[in-house]
């Protein structure tokens, strides 16, 4: 006895299939759809165009630091660096949360990533303690060398250039 399928039906069938997601219950259910939300958020083009404007605006804020720099300027810049570097972190939770540490690891521009988002933050709690505890700690004043590395960021542009992908 042969069961004869309507081509059209089993095509239609097929393709709302796999838009259909079956979601566990359950917190782990929640956990599960906030992660594949953050997962299409960090693969869109917006959420990319942001975090290299955000690159941009912090290398050009750090190239604007000079000798002599008002106090006023000199505080705003600083409240804005903090801005960025807020962002930087909220971005390395997100990404974090979205793909997993396993497949986080795998990727080398994170691990860059990581690395200055890390010194980043020892720096922000550097200067906290420092200035906790009167503000003339002259080893914490070293701590702004790390401000250096922040430069490497830069590097995060090329990621978007596939061509200079392939020098480096």
């Amino acid at each position: 006895m042969e069961i004869g399928l309507n081509p059209e039906l089993s095509e239609w069938v097929a393709s709302h299939l796999t838009k259909v997601r079956v979601w566990p219950k359950g917190c782990y259910g929640v956990y599960k759809k906030i992660r594949v939300s953050l997962r299409m958020l960090t693969r869109s083009d917006l959420w990319d165009n942001f975090l290299m404007t955000c690159v941009i605006g912090n290398t050009v804020l750090m190239a604007m630091e000079r000798y002599g720099q008002p106090k006023s300027e000199k505080d705003t810049s600083e409240m804005i660096a903090s801005v960025f570097t807020w962002v930087f972190i909220v971005e390395m939770f997100i990404k974090l949360n979205a793909i997993g540490p396993k497949k986080y690891v795998k990727d080398k521009m994170n691990w860059l990533d990581g690395f200055v988002v890390s010194l980043s933050i020892f720096e922000m709690l550097m200067e906290k303690i420092a200035a906790g505890e009167g503000g003339n700690l002259s080893a914490f004043k070293t701590i702004r060398v790390f401000r250096t590395f922040r430069v490497l960021r830069v590097v995060r542009l090329l990621r978007a250039l596939h061509s200079m992908q392939v020098i480096i």
